[in-house]
């Protein structure tokens, strides 16, 4: 049995966010659009003859106990597995924590495929996404080739096909809470009316659809979030939004040259904020 292996995390971002309702457990059904992007963390996985589960990062900031979604991963699979020994994790740190780019969720899932190929599970797809989804709402995309349309509490997928788009992101190194964020949402009865597939077929068409519900909410008490837009607007990028529950903004490019140049032209205008700026490519 194979016991050491390295696997890259990707972050996401949400092309657009509908808020739709409030269900009975506490979830929100939601509508989006996910696309995983180049930027990633790297885990090394290796099983140990020590028991427990080890995981140690380089980012002085990230939990490495149960409160890390790897943590509770590792526990879903070895209760399935029968597995009794140690397992240990390295996690190279390269997703802004709290930063509405799915770092923890994609953890969660990189750490699922690894285990089920470590430990020869064969679990299909569909069982990890079954697992996936009690540790997190968008663990499922994390399992899920290519980029999608989600429904649900975002654990509902229908692949789509993206066309190839460049995206500065602007992280202002704090962290919003996602509960918070939909805490304080003011749900509406107004639906929207959007043709997102027809929408999705060119890269004008995306930028027409980009929106997130929970951006005027962030927003309102983060001042950072709309100036983080204009300077992503004001260095040409064609589309600016905040993913997830922020406070990370990106901006869209058509071109990689035109992203690199407003990469250099952003990260000089804020380096004196200390505020992160990072160039990525979307996965199609």
């Amino acid at each position: 049995m194979a016991d050491i292996l390295y696997l890259e995390s990707p972050a996401k971002v949400n092309l657009r966010l509908e808020i739709l309702k409030k269900r009975e457990d506490g979830y929100h059904e939601i509508r989006t659009i996910f696309q995983k992007i180049s930027l990633h963390d790297t885990l090394h996985f290796s099983l140990s003859r020590r028991r427990g589960i080890r995981i140690t990062t380089d980012h002085p900031n990230l939990p490495t106990g149960k409160r890390n979604l790897i943590y509770r991963a590792v526990i879903s699979l070895l209760k399935k597995s029968g597995y009794r020994e140690g397992v240990e994790v390295e996690i190279k740190k390269r997703i802004p924590l709290g930063a509405g780019l799915g770092g923890g969720s994609s953890n969660a899932a990189t750490t699922l495929k690894a285990l089920n190929q470590l430990l020869r599970m064969n679990l299909k797809k569909t069982e990890l996404m079954e697992i996936g989804v009690e540790i997190g709402a968008d663990v499922p995309f994390f399992l899920y080739e290519g980029s999608a349309i989600g429904s649900g509490v975002g654990d509902k997928l229908r692949k789509i096909t993206l066309p190839t788009l460049w995206y500065i992101l602007i992280y202002p190194n704090f962290e919003i809470s996602t509960r918070w964020a939909y805490q304080n949402i003011i749900l509406t009865k107004s639906k929207y009316d959007i043709n997102l597939h027809g929408l999705l077929k060119s890269r004008e068409g995306i930028v027409r659809l980009l929106h997130n519900d929970l951006e005027e909410v962030v927003s309102a008490r983060y001042s950072e979030i709309p100036l983080m837009k204009e300077l992503l607007a004001g260095a040409g990028a064609m589309g600016t939004m905040m993913t997830g529950s922020g406070p990370t903004v990106f901006g869209i490019f058509f071109e990689e040259k035109r992203a690199a140049m407003a990469y250099r032209k952003i990260k000089d205008r804020v380096k004196d904020r200390g505020w992160t700026v990072i160039k990525a490519q979307g996965i199609p």
